[in-house]
Formats: C-alpha cells, sequence, structure tokens
C-alpha cells in the first residue's frame, strides 16, 4: 500500500469523529418536561380508590347501593382535590410550553430553570393527596400552597431567563405573562393558603375557589364587549 493510500484511509477514519453532529438537547428537554407532566397528571388519579366489597361491609356492614353512595360522598374531598390539581398541573404544562416554543437555543439556565419546575411538578400529587385526605388540617392547605407558590415562580423565572438571555427568536416570543396580573393574583390566592387554614379552620381549602375569579372576569369583559359591539 502506498503512502497516498495510507494517508487517504487515516483522512477516511478520521472524519466521521470530525464531522459535526447536531445536537438535539432542546428536543430532549422539552421531551423530558412533557414525559414528566404526563406521568404527574397520570399519578393524581391514583387517589381515586375504588372501595371494595369487603370494605363497604366493614365501614357500612353491608355492600348496597346506599352505602356506596355514602362512601363516594365521604371522599368528595379527594375528587375535588383531583380535578383543581389535574387542571392546575395541566395550566403549568400549557404555560411551559407557550414560553418554550419559540425558544431556539439552549443555555445552563434554561436546563436548570425546567429541571426545578419539573422537580416541583413531579411532586404534585403528594400534596394534592394530602389536600384530599386531610383537607381541614391546616399544615395540608399550607403545603398545597406553598407547592404552588414554588410552582409558579419558577415559571415566571423560566420566562424572565428566556428574555434576559434572548433565546426565543422575535420579540412577540414568550408572551405568556401579557396579563400578569392573572399571575400575580394566583400567587395571592396560593399565599393566601398557608394562613387560611389556621384561621379558617376545615373551611380553609374554600380560599382556593378566588383561583376562578381572573377566568370570570375573562368572560364577563368578552360578554361585554359582544354587547357594545
Amino acid at each position: 500500500m502506498s503512502e497516498d493510500d495510507e494517508t487517504a484511509n487515516a483522512t477516511v477514519a478520521r472524519a466521521p469523529a470530525t464531522a459535526p453532529v447536531e445536537d438535539n438537547s432542546l428536543g430532549r428537554l422539552l421531551t423530558l418536561a412533557d414525559g414528566v407532566f404526563a406521568i404527574a397528571m397520570t399519578l393524581l388519579a391514583l387517589d381515586l380508590a375504588v372501595p371494595t366489597k369487603d370494605e363497604l361491609q366493614q365501614l357500612y356492614g353491608h355492600a348496597t347501593n346506599h352505602a356506596l353512595q355514602d362512601y363516594l360522598g365521604s371522599h368528595s374531598a379527594n375528587y375535588l382535590s383531583y380535578f383543581l390539581s389535574f387542571y392546575l398541573v395541566a395550566n403549568y404544562w400549557l404555560r411551559h410550553r407557550r414560553m418554550m416554543r419559540s425558544v431556539i437555543t439552549v443555555h445552563p439556565a434554561l436546563i436548570r430553570d425546567t429541571l426545578l419546575l419539573l422537580l416541583i411538578v413531579a411532586a404534585m400529587p403528594f400534596p394534592s393527596a394530602l389536600l384530599g385526605t386531610y383537607g381541614s388540617f391546616p399544615i395540608a392547605l399550607a403545603l398545597y400552597g406553598a407547592t404552588n407558590i414554588v410552582a409558579t415562580v419558577l415559571l415566571m423565572l423560566l420566562d424572565h431567563d428566556i428574555r434576559r438571555l434572548d433565546l426565543a427568536a422575535g420579540i412577540a416570543t414568550t408572551r405568556e405573562y401579557t396579563h400578569r396580573w392573572q399571575t400575580w393574583h394566583t400567587l395571592a390566592v396560593f399565599a393566601l393558603c398557608i394562613p387560611a387554614g389556621y384561621v379558617l379552620g376545615h373551611n380553609g381549602p374554600w380560599i382556593l375557589v378566588l383561583l376562578a375569579l381572573p377566568n370570570r372576569a375573562v368572560l364577563i369583559r368578552r360578554l361585554f364587549r359582544r354587547r357594545t359591539a
């Protein structure tokens, strides 16, 4: 083999090592985020237990339709906690999706913020189960509020870092917090959850009804615009 052939073979052998490799870090980060959100939303349903006939007999002395109705009624807080937590986690996913859909490059701050958010989202089934089972206990409501405060603040931090580091394409990229007053309203409600359980006792969880006020305000505004148009 000639010296030229050996040189050519060496060049070919080195080619794959020196060829540029496409970085799919952003795609992998989004896939990880979607997976964690999906698993968290699924795990929320684990608290919706169906009683066996033996359990109904132990609790009510008989397994009848009336006993099942009583059982379901006594666990209504678990069902409400499930629907509320599912709505919140789905809302967090929507916000994360809207902020990330215009991102064109990966930055360590972006990965850090997303992983911290996923840390809280993955743990959401825990405070949700506590709220459904021990909603009359102040610590359960306080922990639920604190968990959602952290999740909301992390979304705000993610939005801030995307803008600060110019990670998205164009100026009108992350319009997630256009209505920032709604975000601050959400934070205020979750902050009220911490003392509400100690002040209002078993009525403390009703403070979460205030979360629906922004949606009502938007609906009323739309209806008013239609009538005045």
